[in-house]
Order: structure tokens, then C-alpha cells, then sequence
């Protein structure tokens, strides 16, 4: 990113040590040190949080689509017992038109006799 190479490091310390002296400059460097660090302890708890997030997300994803599955299993489920119960509603008609027929005597005309 900002590509400092050794000569370039080299210069910084040596204006840094003739302009804040040799008392300063160690007090300086470990100031840096400890801001370098909690930065890079900043950015790493900062990716954390972003995998988590992203992970968060994905998961909801899949649990969504998961939901969505079940859905349409649960209506698919349900369409074939409404068909199911409509056959045998039908079937089961049919069985007390065929029973009723039988019950009931006819006259010779075809038309039902009463009692």
C-alpha cells in the first residue's frame, strides 16, 4: 500500500532522532508501538465482527430457504390429502347411492314405491 522501504524507514528515524533528541525518541517509539497496536487490535476485532456477520447471514439465508421448503412440502401435503378426502367423499356417495338403490323397491314403471 504505501510500499516504505528500509532506506525510506532509515531517513524517518534518523530526522525523528535529531529533531525530538535521544531522550524523546524511545517515549515516541513505544507511544507508536502501543497505537500500532490497538489499531491492528481494532481491525482484527473488526474483521471478526464482519465474519460474523457474514456468517449470520448466510445462515439466514439457508434458514429461509429452509422455511420456504417446508412450506411447499406442508401445501403439497395438504393438496394431496384435500384430493384424497374429496375421492373418498366420492367414493363413500357413491357406496350410499348404491346402498339406498338397493334398499328401496321400484315399481315396474322404474319410478320408487312408496310405503
Amino acid at each position: 500500500m504505501f510500499e516504505i522501504g528500509f532506506s525510506e524507514l532509515l531517513v524517518c528515524f534518523l530526522v525523528a532522532l535529531v529533531v525530538l533528541g535521544p531522550e524523546k525518541l524511545p517515549k515516541l517509539a513505544r507511544t507508536v508501538g502501543r497505537w500500532t497496536g490497538q489499531a491492528k487490535g481494532y481491525l482484527r476485532n473488526l474483521t471478526a465482527e464482519l465474519d460474523r456477520e457474514s456468517q449470520l447471514a448466510e445462515l439466514r439465508k439457508q434458514l429461509d430457504e429452509a422455511k420456504r421448503a417446508v412450506q411447499d412440502g406442508a401445501e403439497s401435503f395438504k393438496d394431496s390429502v384435500q384430493k384424497q378426502t374429496s375421492t373418498l367423499q366420492a367414493s363413500v356417495q357413491q357406496e350410499v347411492d348404491a346402498a339406498r338403490d338397493a334398499v328401496t323397491p321400484t315399481t315396474d314403471d322404474g319410478t320408487d314405491k312408496k310405503p
